[in-house]
């Protein structure tokens, strides 16, 4: 049989590893997911049944489960609750930095709103750090005045008069961002202006990656607001949730908030890996202690 296998150029380890019963239960894994685990991503599901794996993921995680994304989907796919979630269409018809710490690089620009069939637009400016949305606005058109007034508005609210150096503004070429008195403005307040290339959405990319999550989420399920107040209103909570209460799979899970205030990803990730490592030893004890019972079970 050895001269046979030589001539044949046939591993003996994989011609008799192939004769072997494949019938044969493989035995569980040490670190399988754990009764209570699985009850809570099923539990996560029926409650919300629009998040998806990663989302509940996240959310678990703040109930003191940690459960990774694609252990999710595994347990959710063999319940067949796992469905393709495609993109909504706006109802309406319209023609790379990495910081280090938080009020480092923020990101500007604005997005259009329909308020009692009226434009509108949503005016933002995010940090690039931590994703935080440090200052927002509803205005009916986007001018000089409506841009300077946001960014005293974030200059003020994050303390950034006492810091050094001043944030980098990233923003798109639109001429409410280059006026004069903008760029006056922003040489005053000893901040740099670093405006993007034309028709390169991708060189402010974690602005444009928040508007696609405020209109997913949020903007595209009203064909029009009913009134200026109740778009404040709505979009106030969403801001909220987003940065306080929405897991950012860009931020290992945790809110843009959390990170904002931390401001430092090293004792993030450092936490993070920390916790990874003691589930994965409680589900080491817990599992070893389940299937030294079931030896047992099948001795007796």
């Amino acid at each position: 049989m050895r001269e046979i296998l030589r001539s044949l150029g046939v591993c003996r380890s994989t011609y008799y590893g192939r004769r072997k019963d494949r019938h044969l239960e493989r035995a569980p894994s040490l670190l399988r997911l754990t009764d209570s685990e699985r009850q809570a991503i099923l539990g996560k599901k029926q409650t919300e049944p629009q998040m998806s794996p990663r989302r509940i993921s996240g959310h678990l995680r703040h109930e003191g489960f940690w459960i990774s994304p694609s252990s999710c989907y595994r347990v959710l796919k063999a319940q067949g609750w796992v469905i393709s979630q495609g993109l909504r269409e706006s109802p309406w018809k319209v023609p790379h930095y990495e910081p280090y710490q938080p009020n480092q690089i923020w990101g500007e620009d604005w997005t259009l709103l329909n308020i009692s069939g009226m434009r509108h637009y949503l005016l933002t400016l995010i940090d690039y750090f931590s994703r935080y949305i440090v200052a927002w606005g509803i205005v009916k058109s986007v001018t000089h005045r409506e841009v300077q007034g946001l960014l005293a508005l974030a200059y003020m609210s994050q303390g950034v008069q006492r810091q050094h150096p001043k944030p980098l503004l990233r923003t798109d070429r639109g001429s409410p961002n280059l006026e004069g008195g903008t760029r006056r403005l922003i040489r005053d307040l000893e901040m740099i202006l670093s405006p993007g290339r034309a028709d390169r959405p991708t060189d402010n990319a974690r602005q444009e990656r928040w508007y696609r999550s405020i209109k997913q989420e949020e903007i595209y399920l009203y064909p029009t607001y009913s009134s200026l107040e109740i778009a404040r209103s709505s979009l106030a909570g969403y801001i909220e949730f987003y940065n306080e209460r929405r897991p950012h799979q860009a931020l290992w899970n945790y809110t843009p908030g959390q990170v904002h205030r931390l401001g430092n990803k090293s004792r993030l990730i450092e936490h993070h890996r920390g916790i990874v490592l003691n589930v994965k030893e409680q589900r080491l004890r817990a599992n070893r202690v389940g299937f030294q019972n079931a030896i047992l079970e099948i001795r007796n």
